[in-house]
């Protein structure tokens, strides 16, 4: 049985929300209380993304350990107090970085053909929340993903 303080190598998803809101379907499990080298919460400094044989890539990189995180594919996206935040693409990936500094962000990177925006939603409690739209075809199931946390990088696949 894999500990509960273990981190995995990559967490993957490739079936729909079961309910409107979207549940959380992949979970990274770490040491609580991640800190970069002066001892605060890590903040991302970067994110890109790219192209790869298998899909797309979306890159986050940190000034410290990778955080923890949540990711959903969701209908739309919300940002503070539950206000629509509007994004391009048909379909949305949230993923919520845990245990990073309340004033974390990033700079949007330039999209692709496949995705079209990545953008910041909002830091609430420690958990920043970000959106990746992403362009499919009129009624496509929710795309395979997988996740892995390297390092300083949290890097997000986008299976085709």
């Amino acid at each position: 049985m894999e500990d509960a303080q273990s981190k995995p190598v990559a967490a993957t998803s490739s079936e729909s929300s079961q309910t409107p809101s979207a549940a959380a379907s992949s979970t990274s499990t770490s040491e609580k209380g991640q800190e970069n080298e002066s001892g605060e919460p890590p903040k991302v400094t970067e994110a890109r993304v790219a192209e790869t044989a298998e899909g797309d890539r979306v890159i986050f990189t940190f000034n410290g350990p990778a955080p923890d995180y949540l990711d959903s594919w969701e209908k739309e996206l919300n940002g503070a107090e539950g206000k629509p935040i509007k994004i391009k693409g048909s379909k949305f990936l949230r993923i919520a970085f845990v245990g990073v500094s309340p004033d974390s962000r990033f700079t949007s990177p330039a999209p692709n053909e496949r995705v079209l925006e990545v953008r910041y939603l909002m830091n609430f409690e420690g958990e920043m929340s970000v959106g990746i739209g992403i362009v499919a075809p009129d009624g496509a199931a929710d795309p395979e993903h997988t996740i892995t946390a390297e390092g300083t990088q949290v890097i997000v696949d986008i299976k085709e």
